[in-house]
């Protein structure tokens, strides 16, 4: 069986028939219209890649294609860019102190680390700042304006942050320093009374790519200063673009998606001591890395500093100049991982106890919303991440003090969280973020009044709505298509991720000829299927509990990539679902 552009069943189709099926729905995309293979002079095979990731010309086809620096924009395009640049240059030249702000997470630790290396590369005076998690909390603070400062700072530069902090940008104004934010998130009626706003939200800009992330953002300002010095910024400050990038989830389309492939171009032949230690650590393998291993192998251990200690680590990991420092600084992130993971497993586990009592009575709710005394602050978001992923719902974990209570969520694509946390403004002391991650501080006695407000827009947002996980479906193949040039071009499409994900393929009947539970805890299954003649290895992660279906015949979706584990490069299957084939 080669390419076939139709699905002709579905796990609905299957239920009838008492085969084990999936809990997920698998939606098949659409296929072009006729003749557009020939108008992009491709097979209709990559075509229909193509025109699912939105491809409707041959001209777009060659810049998708490209992702070269023509998707790359105009930094001085960008409100307040000049003046920042002005501002920042003096700064530079008379040796003032520079104070850089970033958020805790790693977006703004890369944005931070890459303004830092940058600024010291011309000889500027600059002192990094953090916040701790807990202590601080988001964003630039009172507390940290004193700090810097005090320290010798006549100008703080923001990363990631700062686009609503007024008060604190005029706090700093009189102590003397001037402020350049740079940002990415949405700002409120009034802007802060800084020398320089630049965030591609402005109702005023003229950026045309309003998604760059924080580390995105850091980068422009760089690029224009050393246009302005009439310099070429280092190539190497990409693989930080990238890092951040993926970790914030930021779209890759555009020039997030140029960013990220020449990051990852240079991540691969790093000669940063601190990526360095962080790869042999993480059991990743230059030479090898993408999006993929970036989300679950150097961004976790990036993030555990901020969530376990200070994120000051990761910071100084990113910046060391020495092998040794970098070593032992990734032995700790490595550490923090391990009592991380084990910490979230606990918690998660409870978090389900309480959605399960709860749904026992009254059916899951529209969201999720739980928490405790005991959980620590920095891992609620990955609480909530797993029980919105578990229950296909918005999903808010709180840790929950005697006076104040902090929280994050994770939501679905059918409900905005950032905008329902919005509506409810007034019971929060702080709140922020995205459509599906976002989070608050609350006066703790407002926390019952905030879950039913929160329920009610759940409640009306999502009413109707069957909220059954779906997966995108490209189109029917047999894995021995996958032999010859059509992996290369699918490989061609990346990187991969947040608005470009992987193409999905669906093979049916294929024979299982062996499964068995692997990782920790059996959590994962490894496959050995026979299909079309041959034999094909495939993972499929976080389906260990699903050994029993994995009988006999099965019906499977799945991406494709290299298995680089071994000596000698793979293909691999890997396994999103699987249900028993018809008979």
């Amino acid at each position: 069986m080669g390419y076939v552009a139709l699905l002709r069943k579905t796990p609905r189709d299957a239920a009838s028939h008492d085969c084990p099926v999936s809990t997920k729905a698998w939606h098949k995309l659409p296929v072009p219209p006729p003749g557009f293979s020939r108008e992009l002079d491709l097979s209709p095979f990559h075509a229909h890649l193509l025109f699912n990731r939105g491809v409707r010309s041959s001209s777009e086809a060659r810049s998708y294609l490209a992702v070269d620096a023509s998707l790359a924009n105009d930094p001085f395009l960008l409100p307040d860019m000049d003046r920042a640049v002005a501002r920042l240059r003096g700064a530079v030249e008379s040796g003032e102190g520079i104070g850089i702000f970033g958020d805790f997470d790693t977006d703004g630790i890369t944005g931070t680390a890459l303004l830092t290396t940058a600024l010291r590369d011309i000889g500027a005076t600059v002192l990094p700042y953090l916040p701790h998690r807990v202590d601080e909390g988001h964003g630039l603070s009172r507390q940290a304006v004193r700090t810097l400062s005090d320290s010798g700072v006549s100008l703080i530069v923001t990363v990631d942050c700062g686009a609503t902090s007024v008060d604190e940008v005029a706090f700093a104004t009189s102590l003397g320093v001037d402020t350049i934010v740079t940002d990415h998130h949405p700002l409120h009626s009034s802007w802060p009374a800084a020398c320089a706003v630049i965030d591609p939200q402005r109702s005023d800009s003229r950026y045309p790519y309003p998604h760059l992330t924080g580390v995105g953002m850091a980068y422009k300002l760089i690029e224009a200063l050393y246009d302005d010095l009439g310099r070429a910024p280092p190539e190497r400050l990409l693989e930080l673009v990238a890092l951040g990038t993926v970790a914030d989830v930021g779209p890759l389309t555009g020039e997030n998606r140029y960013f990220v492939k020449r990051g990852l171009e240079a991540l691969n032949t790093t000669s940063n001591l601190g990526i360095r230690a962080l790869v042999a650590t993480s059991g990743a393998k230059l030479g090898s890395l993408d999006t993929e291993a970036l989300s679950f192998g150097l961004i976790p251990r990036l993030n555990v500093a901020g969530r376990m200690g200070h994120a000051n680590t990761s910071l100084h990991l990113l910046t060391a100049t020495s092998s040794t420092e970098a070593e032992r600084l990734a032995a700790e992130l490595e550490q923090q991982n391990t009592a991380r993971r084990e910490l979230t497993e606990q918690n998660v586990r409870e978090a389900m106890e309480e959605v399960e009592a709860e749904s026992a009575v009254s059916g899951v709710p529209s969201i999720i919303v739980v928490g405790r005394a005991e959980w620590t602050p920095g891992i609620l978001g990955l609480i909530a991440g797993r029980l919105s992923e578990s229950y296909n719902r918005p999903a808010v974990a709180i840790s929950i003090g005697e006076e104040l209570s902090r929280a994050s969520a994770r939501s679905i694509p059918e409900f905005d969280i950032a905008s329902a946390f919005a509506e409810c403004e007034q019971h929060f002391l702080r709140f922020g973020g995205h459509p599906q991650a976002a989070g608050f501080t609350a006066s703790t006695h407002e926390l019952d009044t905030l879950k039913q407000r929160l329920r009610a827009l759940a409640d009306r947002g999502l009413d109707g709505l069957e909220l059954i996980p779906s997966i995108a479906v490209d189109c029917e193949v047999s894995p021995a298509l996958f032999k010859g040039e059509s992996f290369d071009f699918v490989q061609s499409l990346a990187p991969f991720g947040a608005g470009n994900r992987a193409p999905v393929f669906l093979t049916r009947y294929a024979r299982v000829v062996r499964a068995h539970q692997v990782g920790r805890n059996g959590r994962h299954l490894k496959l050995r299927l026979w299909h079309g003649g041959d034999f094909w290895d495939a993972i499929a992660f976080r389906q260990g509990e699903r050994i029993d279906v994995a009988q006999g015949k099965i019906d499977f979706l799945y991406t494709v990539d290299l298995n680089t584990w071994g000596d000698i490069p793979t293909l691999q299957l890997k396994v999103l679902d699987f249900q028993a084939a018809r008979a």
